[in-house]
Parts: C-alpha cells; sequence; structure tokens
C-alpha cells in the first residue's frame, strides 16, 4: 500500500470494524463463469484505484480480511491474495498475486502466482457516507482477465477473477457479495463467495 493513498491514522481498530463489510452470506453457486449478474453504468471520466483483496494490507486491518476466498459447487476453495492498481477510460491494470487450490477436505492441489492482463471492466458504487469514512475508500466491482502459473510453471492457465467490494451503507446491485470470484477456463468455477475482504481506493 503506498503511503499517500491512506491517511495511516485510520488503520485503528474502529478502522477495521468500519471495513468489516462482509456480513452478507455468500451467495449460491451459480455455473456461470462470466459472473452475470446485470449491470450499473461505469462512473464516466478517467479515473484510477488501487484494488486490494485478501492482502498484506487488509491483514494489517484485521487478520480476518485475508486471504479472499471462494468456493466452486463440488467444495473446493480458492485461497487468493493479490493487488495492484486499475484504471477506466482507458482502461488498463496491472498487478496480481498469490492462490492456493485445495479440495473440499483441505489437501493443496495447486499453488502458484496470478497476474492481470485485461481490465474488463470496473463498476464504481461509491464512497461511504459513514462519518469519518476515508474518501477515497471505494466500493465497486472489477472484472479482471488473469493469468495462473502453479506447478513451478508447469500449469498455464487463464481464468476471469471478479472482485467484488461493499462498504456501509452504499448502494450496491442486488446479487453482489463481498468477495471474490475466480473461474479458470475450461477448468474450474469458483463460483461462490467463502470469506476474506476487499477494497478499492482511488488514487490521484
Amino acid at each position: 500500500m503506498r503511503p499517500h493513498l491512506l491517511n495511516l491514522t485510520f488503520v485503528t481498530a474502529t478502522a477495521a470494524g468500519l471495513l468489516a463489510c462482509s456480513a452478507d452470506r455468500p451467495a449460491a453457486p451459480t455455473g456461470d463463469p462470466s459472473f452475470a449478474r446485470g449491470a450499473v453504468p461505469a462512473t464516466p471520466g478517467p479515473a484510477t484505484y488501487a484494488y486490494h483483496a485478501g492482502d498484506a494490507f487488509l491483514a494489517s486491518l484485521n487478520p480476518a480480511f485475508a486471504p479472499s476466498k471462494a468456493m466452486a459447487a463440488n467444495g473446493d476453495e480458492i485461497e487468493l491474495s493479490g493487488t495492484g492498481t486499475l484504471s477506466v477510460f482507458p482502461n488498463a491494470v496491472t498487478g496480481g498475486g498469490t492462490f492456493t487450490h485445495k479440495d473440499a477436505n483441505g489437501n493443496v492441489r495447486a499453488s502458484g502466482t496470478w497476474t492481470a492482463t485485461e481490465l474488463l471492466s470496473f463498476q464504481n458504487y461509491g464512497a461511504s457516507p459513514v462519518p469519518g469514512f476515508p474518501a477515497t475508500f471505494r466500493a465497486g466491482n472489477a472484472l479482471i482477465r488473469v493469468h495462473l502459473t502453479a506447478g513451478g510453471g508447469a500449469v498455464q492457465l487463464d481464468g476471469t477473477l471478479r472482485i467484488e467490494c461493499h462498504l456501509p451503507q452504499t448502494d450496491v446491485p442486488g446479487g453482489f457479495e463481498e468477495g471474490v470470484r475466480l473461474a479458470v477456463d475450461g477448468v474450474i468455477n469458483f463460483n461462490r463467495e467463502a470469506g476474506g475482504n476487499t477494497l478499492f481506493i482511488a488514487t490521484p
């Protein structure tokens, strides 16, 4: 996390409590790798954001915020952490992180890294109106194409990562939940949020 993105005096137990916005129950698996739920118009004009998904910054607020987790219909689970930047008009994305794929019994099936390759869309749901909440924090939804590498480079796969952030008292579309989902092309769809937190931060 770059220091200029956040007033570090906010990083307190109070901040962690305000950011704990994932109380919604996870949605049932849909089997839809496109995560189509309807949409709201993207905010017009150029804008840049930092994104956080179950990463060290969120863990510093509350260890329960990391990693972000998603579950597939067969009970397999992916644990994912990462951060980067995204911009809209024109669309661009950077960053990445790590992942661990576990079966329904908790056995590790694969682990490795992921890299953001293309921003498909970003929808800004706005800042929280709660007094004292950082004005740069944003609720939102990002769809990002990612490249996954595992097995020391022996396994190379592509997929679509959805990062969804809710903030207190923000208006978000029905059916969206705090957390992440990951559809790995032709392999598996982790289409149910299963824990961890996410965050978008507007940057100058």
